[in-house]
């Protein structure tokens, strides 16, 4: 391997790197759009959760206002 190095040859080397440089930002950029989506996803499962939670303790609420009107709660 006695190959003269040339401007020709780095020039080759150089835009061979140079592109695919350029294939890892676009890779990286869909990494980042991803990573950006899930985010969003996790936000309204948690947004979810927390209306299931309101209108769980809102039914509770609402049964327990029945259950002292129909005087079904236990004497303590």
């Amino acid at each position: 391997m006695t190959e003269k190095i040339t401007n020709e040859l780095m020039y080759e080397v150089l835009k061979k790197v140079q592109a695919d440089v350029a294939f890892m930002k676009a890779d990286l950029s869909d990494v980042k759009a991803m990573q950006l989506r899930m985010r969003e996803d996790i936000n309204r499962f948690a947004g979810d959760f927390l209306r299931v939670e309101r209108m769980e303790a809102q039914t509770q609420h609402r049964l327990d206002r029945i259950e002292r009107r129909l005087e079904l709660t236990d004497a303590e």
